[in-house]
């Protein structure tokens, strides 16, 4: 059980290893996070990796995700006293883009379906 653990979290650290590599030759700016998350979309759509292989190491990473903020949540604590005054603009910031975010994934949603009916549809005549 332990060994098949340490097996999922070295495939993750692995792959997030190979995003930063492949960001540091890019021509330029591109999060290594990000590209890991491509690959490990590309390994899984592939069946290279299978989300079985992942899923006690995943599980885990997204019940303590809130873990992870702890770092960030420090940083912006340490330094308040030059987001203090903006403070509300953030807020306000913050509060649109995620309304925004929620519009635009709801409608994206909604459309997904509307697209997969019409191919439904399509096939069934």
């Amino acid at each position: 059980m332990h060994m098949k653990i340490l097996l999922q979290i070295a495939i993750v650290f692995g792959i997030c290893i190979i995003g930063d590599m492949i960001s540091a030759v890019l021509p330029f700016a591109f999060p290594g996070s990000i590209l890991a998350m491509l690959i490990l979309l590309l390994l899984l759509i592939s069946r290279l990796v299978k989300p079985a292989q992942l899923e006690e190491t995943g599980s885990f990473l997204s019940k303590n995700m809130a873990f992870f903020f702890i770092p960030a949540n420090v940083s912006v604590m340490e330094h308040f006293d030059i987001i203090g005054p903006v403070a509300l603009q953030i807020i306000f910031i913050s509060i649109v883009s995620m309304l925004a975010t929620f519009a635009a994934a709801a409608y994206s949603a909604e459309l997904a379906i509307f697209i997969q009916k019409k191919i439904a549809g399509a096939h069934t005549k």
